[in-house]
């Protein structure tokens, strides 16, 4: 087993700190639709609480595939009742709300306001769904944090990366070294990275009263 989890994370030290966040990343997808990653952010009273991007989570009910440690890369059970509950079109932003269960499920925490990257070039990681199916992670470098005025909308900030989310990455979270979310994977342009910034994520959530969600006050 330490052996498979080694060659998903290439190039990162394994630890089971790391392998648990790879399981709090579960395989988002909807029925005729695209296949992206989610990421568990909260667990309160047996509902999981998991956010995603908006063009993955295209319909109000989506099928959210968790893996295990005894079943990677294979799906080991889904959510019950998994349905979107916001959406912020503008920001390509989902909430998920799910039922555990009862399940042990790890949580990869939104990083507090204070303790986001400030200077560039930053390491980050990024975890996704890949064309097997796994969640694996990958080591990203932070070229900057971007505005980006779409036709005249209101703009958006964004962390843009050195290299492109791949097919299946899209919606999964952005992590700084203590595996706390800083950024939600949207889109690509020009082979680079842009992932959604976290001061838009925690906008997003408070504005919408979901501060319960946040690890912080």
């Amino acid at each position: 087993m330490v052996s498979a989890w080694t060659l998903i994370m290439p190039g990162v030290m394994t630890s089971i700190l790391w392998t648990e966040a790879l399981l709090a990343c579960p395989r988002v997808s909807v029925a005729r639709g695209p296949t992206g990653t989610g990421v568990v952010i909260a667990v309160q009273n047996e509902i999981g609480w998991l956010l995603t991007a908006a063009h993955v989570a295209i319909d109000e009910r989506v099928e959210v595939a968790f893996t295990s440690w005894q079943s990677y890369p294979d799906v080991a059970w889904y959510a019950r009742q998994a349905r979107v509950v916001a959406r912020w079109p503008q920001q390509d932003l989902a909430l998920v709300r799910f039922e555990t269960g009862g399940r042990k499920i790890p949580v990869l925490p939104l990083a507090p306001p204070w303790a986001r990257p400030k200077r560039f070039p930053a390491a980050a990681w990024s975890i996704g769904i890949n064309s097997e199916g796994g969640a694996t992670l990958r080591a990203e470098r932070l070229e900057a944090r971007e505005y980006v005025d779409d036709a005249g909308k209101e703009g958006v900030f964004f962390w843009r990366t050195a290299q492109a989310p791949l097919a299946g990455r899209s919606g999964g979270p952005l992590l700084d070294a203590q595996r706390r979310v800083i950024g939600i994977a949207v889109a690509a342009r020009a082979s680079r990275g842009y992932y959604l910034h976290h001061d838009e994520i925690l906008a997003a959530l408070l504005s919408s009263h979901y501060k319960h969600l946040l690890p912080f006050r």
